[in-house]
C-alpha cells in the first residue's frame, strides 16, 4: 500500500480530541511524578518548529513489560481499531526525511492490522492504544539484540 492508499484507510484525529486523548493516555500509562518525566517531557523547549519535549513517553510507563515485535503482531487476532501518535519532537534533531508525514501533534484511528501493515509510514516510537485505555502497547526505535524493543503495559 503506498502513502495516499494509507491514509485513505485512517482517520487523522481533530486538534482537540488529539490533545484529549493524548491527556487520557499520559493519565492512564505515564508515571508522571518520575524526574525523567519532569525534567524531559513535562518541561518543553521552544524550537523553530513549535514547543516539543526532548524525552521519551515510554521511558516513563507504569506497570511496564518488555515484549518483541511478534508479540504486538499476534495481538492482530484480537484488536480491531486503535489510536496511535508519537513523541512530540523538533524536527531540529531529527534527520530522517518525511518522518512528519501527518504532523508531530497528531492522532490517528485506524484498524490495528492497517497500522501493523504500514509502520513505514509513521514515526519510530509509536504508542498504539484503543478507547478503553486499558493498554498500550509501544514500538520504540530501539534495538535489543538484533530485535525492535517494544513495551506494553495494561492487560492485552
Amino acid at each position: 500500500m503506498n502513502l495516499d492508499e494509507f491514509k485513505e484507510q485512517l482517520v487523522i484525529v481533530p486538534v482537540n480530541d488529539a490533545q484529549y486523548l493524548r491527556s487520557e493516555y499520559i493519565k492512564s500509562f505515564v508515571d508522571v511524578n518520575r524526574k525523567y518525566y519532569k525534567k524531559y517531557i513535562e518541561t518543553l523547549s521552544e524550537y523553530s518548529d513549535g514547543l516539543c519535549y526532548t524525552g521519551y513517553l515510554w521511558d516513563c510507563l507504569k506497570d511496564v513489560m518488555v515484549i518483541d515485535l511478534q508479540y504486538i503482531e499476534l495481538k492482530s487476532s484480537v484488536v480491531d481499531n486503535v489510536f496511535v501518535f508519537w513523541d512530540i519532537h523538533t524536527k531540529e534533531r531529527i534527520f530522517t526525511k518525511d518522518y512528519w508525514r501527518f504532523g508531530k501533534e497528531r492522532v490517528l484511528g485506524l484498524n490495528f492490522n492497517t497500522l501493523l501493515n504500514n509502520l513505514e509510514y509513521l514515526p519510530e516510537d509509536i504508542y498504539i492504544f484503543d478507547k478503553s485505555f486499558k493498554w498500550t502497547l509501544v514500538i520504540t526505535h530501539e534495538f535489543v539484540d538484533e530485535k525492535r524493543w517494544c513495551l506494553k503495559s495494561g492487560n492485552i
